[in-house]
C-alpha cells in the first residue's frame, strides 16, 4: 500500500482555508477542471421532512459501499454549512428506495440503477419514479465498491479486443446480425477455433445481469447454455479454467490467469480497458455509475436541502472528493455533471 498523500483545500467557517490530507489512489485521476467550483448556498429541510431526527441530524439510508465517499462528503458539507449534522443508515442498496419511498432518507445511495421491482411500489406511493442522479463511476479497484465491468478471457485465449456488437452477438440470442457461438467466428485459429465459446455471467435479476441486458444486449436475451454465477470471483475463476471461456464480471476481479478484452464501440474505434481515465472521460463502453436517488413529488420542485448537497457532489469540490479516496469511485467530467445538475431545476 502506498502511503503518500494530496491535500484538499477546504474553507472553514471563520477561517480561509484549511488543508485536509486525503490518500492518494493506486490510480489517481485528474478531475476535470471544466467542473464548477462549489459556491455554497444556504439550505434548510422543508418543515416536517421525514429523514430529519428528533435532534436536527439528517438521515441517509442506503448503501454501504458509498460509506467513507458520504461521510467525506457530510464533513464537507458540514464545514459550509455550520450546525449540519447527519446520521448514517447504510445497511445495503436495497434498503435506499423502501426508505425514499416514505420520505424517511434524505437520497437513497444505490451501487447499481433501481429496479422495476422497486420502482413500481415507490411509483404507485409517490406518483412518479425516483429522481436519478449520477454521482460518479463506479470503481476500478476496489473489490467492495460498485464496479465498472470487464470482459475477460483465458489468457491462453489469442483474442484481445471485441467491439460491444461482438460481445452482444457472444451473450445474447437473436442478434440481427446472427449469433456468435464458435470460437472461428472470431477467426480464432487451432485447436480453439474449433471449440464453442462458453459464456458466463451473471443472474438475470443481479444489478450486473441487468446492466447486460439493458444496455449491451439491448432487449435480447442472454443465449441458450449461458451460465449464471452470483459472483464476480465465481465467474472469473470458471473463465480461468476454461480457455473456451467469456465472461463478465466486476473489472477488480482481474487475476494474472484471466486476460481484460479491450473493447470499443465499433470497428477501428477507440478501444479500452477502463483505466481511470479512459472510464472518467466516457471512453470506455462497460462503464457503470453509482447514484443518489431523490424524492421528487409530481408538479413540486427539488426538495432545496437535497438539491444544495447535490449542487456541492456534483461540483469541482465535490468530484475531488470522490477523486481523492483510495481506491474509491472514478469522478464524472464536466459534461456529466453538467447533465445531472440539469435534473434538479
Amino acid at each position: 500500500m502506498r502511503f503518500l498523500h494530496r491535500f484538499l483545500i477546504l474553507p472553514l467557517a471563520g477561517m480561509s482555508v484549511s488543508l485536509v490530507p486525503l490518500p492518494l489512489s493506486a490510480s489517481p485521476v485528474a478531475v476535470d477542471p471544466a467542473l464548477p467550483a462549489y459556491q455554497a448556498q444556504p439550505a434548510t429541510p422543508p418543515k416536517g421532512a421525514g429523514y430529519v431526527l428528533p435532534d436536527g441530524s439528517i438521515r441517509i439510508a442506503g448503501t454501504e459501499v458509498m460509506t467513507t465517499l458520504i461521510e467525506s462528503i457530510n464533513t464537507r458539507f458540514a464545514q459550509t454549512h455550520p450546525g449540519t449534522k447527519f446520521v448514517l443508515n447504510l445497511k445495503g442498496t436495497s434498503t435506499a428506495i423502501p426508505a425514499l419511498t416514505h420520505g424517511v432518507t434524505a437520497f437513497g445511495p444505490m451501487g447499481r440503477e433501481v429496479t422495476w421491482v422497486e420502482n413500481v411500489p415507490y411509483s404507485k406511493i409517490v406518483g412518479a419514479p425516483p429522481l436519478e442522479i449520477r454521482v460518479a463511476h463506479g470503481s476500478i479497484d476496489d473489490r467492495k465498491k460498485a464496479n465498472v465491468l470487464a470482459l475477460f478471457v483465458n489468457k491462453s485465449n489469442p483474442i484481445d479486443r471485441l467491439t460491444t456488437e461482438q460481445a452482444a452477438r457472444i451473450f445474447g440470442a437473436g442478434h440481427p446480425k446472427g449469433d456468435l457461438t464458435q470460437w472461428n467466428q472470431l477467426d480464432v485459429k487451432g485447436e480453439l477455433g474449433k471449440q464453442p465459446i462458453h459464456a458466463y455471467g451473471a443472474r438475470d435479476d443481479g444489478g450486473f445481469g441487468l446492466y447486460m441486458l439493458n444496455y449491451q444486449l439491448k432487449g435480447m436475451r442472454f443465449r441458450r447454455g449461458y451460465e449464471r454465477m452470483a459472483e464476480s470471483a465465481e465467474i472469473v475463476k470458471r473463465v480461468a479454467e476454461d480457455i473456451a471461456g467469456i465472461g463478465y464480471a466486476a473489472i477488480s476481479f482481474a487475476t494474472p490467469e484471466v486476460k481484460v478484452i479491450a473493447v470499443a464501440d465499433q470497428e477501428g474505434g477507440d478501444y479500452s480497458r477502463g483505466t481511470a481515465e479512459e472510464v472518467s472521460a466516457g471512453r470506455y463502453p462497460y462503464n457503470r455509475y453509482v447514484y443518489f436517488y431523490v424524492r421528487r413529488v409530481p408538479g413540486q420542485p427539488v426538495d432545496p436541502f437535497v438539491k444544495e448537497y447535490l449542487r456541492l457532489v456534483l461540483s469541482k469540490d465535490g468530484q475531488q472528493i470522490v477523486a481523492a479516496e483510495a481506491n474509491g469511485y472514478v469522478p464524472l467530467n464536466a459534461r456529466e455533471a453538467a447533465a445531472e445538475l440539469a435534473k434538479l431545476d
